[in-house]
């Protein structure tokens, strides 16, 4: 297993198999946490899934780049994401990401925390701020910010 490259995490693909010391997976990449223009890696979020078709299939959509699968599961699956720090990763390959944690250890990961996201919707912004965009973008979740 350490016979391949490692790469920087800039190069992570989405949907990596995450392993522990080991070699066990116990996860799939679901997205680098990093401020890139100070070149800062804090650390990956890993989904956990439970197995089965269903972690296949998201793995396969993350892995050929569908950001819609990453945002699926930050909005609907998010118990079932874990961070691990920067400081447990052991390595980072084009296979695989490989932290430095035992079984029980990647057990104990907490899901990721910080402050909301809020996303502005483009459709509700186009037009005046009249009760035409209030109703009916709220009644299709289009409201002017959205948080996730």
């Amino acid at each position: 297993m350490d016979d391949e490259e490692q790469v920087s995490y800039m190069a992570a693909t989405l949907g990596l198999p995450v392993l522990t010391r080991d070699g066990e997976q116990f996860g799939v990449l679901e997205h680098v946490l990093a401020v890139e223009e100070e070149d800062i890696f804090e650390g990956i979020v890993v989904w956990v899934g439970h197995g089965g078709w269903v972690e296949r299939k998201v793995q396969r959509e993350l892995s050929m780049g569908h950001q819609s699968a990453a945002r699926f599961l930050e909005t609907f699956r998010h118990n079932d994401l874990r961070f691990v720090h920067a400081d447990k990763i052991a390595a980072i390959t084009v296979g695989y990401i490989r932290c430095d944690l035992d079984r029980s250890q990647a057990g104990l990961l907490q899901p990721p925390s910080g402050p909301p996201v809020l996303y502005a919707n483009a459709i509700d912004q186009a037009g005046p701020p009249g009760a035409y965009n209030r109703m009916y973008g709220g009644m299709f979740g289009r409201a002017r910010w959205r948080q996730e």
